[in-house]
């Protein structure tokens, strides 16, 4: 029987705080150092988490819009005025090119996959930025995860770039950053003696434990980060 989700877990909260994911604030800067978007630019951030990213959007004068389905995080991330919502990425609340730059860290691979590419190309602007960053699976795609988690769902890099620009964006930018990932993972280990004993703090059962290694093992997760753009017509 699968435990809730990974992310949401007292493990991972631990070690990564409020941004819920590998990479960090490190990775959303670089994000926003390639996606530079300008004062008063438009800008959703596709699963906002407990609202880090919004906060760094803000930073840069970007009028910024929140959406995810935790509601507990959602209520973390609308501090200070921010307007957040609940909503599923496959159906947004947005209006046909309505968006300058939309921002989307690990939360792909929890959705419809195709579908969300859909209405994110449908809501941004032609010159809008897609800024996408995602686990992918750099071995054998076998296996169950034992929780829901972004690992879960995740294909072999060509995969991604393929459904991309099927959804018809044109790719600018794609860098891998697996090490970000891995400092991650050394950090559990650190905490809990072992990836297992981090995976069994997160599910409190030794077979689901054991069932995440295997899929850790076969699919040898990785990271990447992908800037994209709606072309103009």
């Amino acid at each position: 029987m699968r435990t809730s989700e990974l992310y949401a877990s007292a493990p991972v909260r631990v070690s990564l705080g409020r941004t819920l994911r590998p990479g960090g604030e490190a990775l959303t800067r670089r994000m926003l150092q390639l996606a530079r978007p300008a004062p008063g630019s438009r800008a959703l951030d596709a699963g906002c988490g407990c609202g880090t990213t919004l906060g760094l959007l803000l930073e840069r004068g970007a009028r910024v819009f929140g959406l995810d389905l935790n509601s507990a995080f959602l209520r973390e991330s609308a501090g200070d005025g921010r307007a957040v919502a609940r909503a599923d990425l496959a159906h947004l609340p947005m209006a046909d090119g309505s968006l300058d730059l939309i921002v989307c860290e690990c939360t792909w691979n929890l959705t419809d996959k195709e579908q969300v590419l859909a209405e994110f190309f449908r809501i941004l602007r032609p010159g809008g930025v897609l800024a996408l960053s995602d686990i992918y699976a750099r071995g054998y795609r076998a296996g169950e995860w034992p929780v829901r988690c972004c690992f879960a769902q995740a294909t072999d890099l060509q995969t991604v770039l393929e459904q991309v620009a099927g959804a018809g964006f044109g790719i600018d930018v794609v860098e891998d950053h697996t090490s970000m990932l891995k400092k991650t993972a050394a950090d559990f280990v650190f905490r809990h003696g072992s990836l297992f004993g981090f995976w069994h703090a997160v599910t409190g059962d030794a077979s689901l434990a054991e069932m995440a290694c295997a899929a850790s093992r076969e699919s040898k997760p990785g990271l990447f980060l992908l800037m994209a753009h709606v072309p103009l017509q």
